[in-house]
């Protein structure tokens, strides 16, 4: 009985090593879907009538506000580029590390890319 219960406990640590890279990509896939709302909603509150068209479009809008909270729960942070002329970038760090260890951002812009990049997003465009 104490060998069942011994290997039963050992296959249990084998299944939990094995969930946590699982729980990382399930991060990095909230973080990215966050990133693509946040983008839905830039565009929903785009006004072609300013000089600044993104300016609604602030960390601290409402609907902007729910996905840096979510973000922050995956361990991360949702970054917008200071939108004071007719463009804007999110980005966020993801959670799994390239091959070599570097960080990788998942960066949206307003000219329509989305990637995922090991280039820290500065402008208002990805890298």
């Amino acid at each position: 009985m104490l060998v069942v219960v011994a290997i039963i406990g050992i296959l249990s640590a084998a299944v939990l090593v094995a969930l946590g890279p699982s729980r990382d990509k399930a991060k990095d896939a909230r973080i990215t879907s966050a990133i693509q709302q946040a983008r839905a909603i830039a565009e929903t509150l785009y006004n072609p009538a300013s000089a600044t068209p993104y300016a609604d479009f602030t960390l601290t809008q409402t609907s902007v506000a729910r996905l840096v909270t979510d973000v922050a729960a995956q361990n991360s942070k949702l970054e917008i580029s200071a939108v004071t002329g007719p463009a804007y970038a999110v980005w966020a760090a993801l959670i799994t590390k390239t091959g070599a260890g570097a960080t990788q951002y998942y960066c949206v812009d307003s000219t329509g890319t989305a990637k995922v990049t090991t280039t820290l997003p500065t402008g208002t465009t990805c890298p």
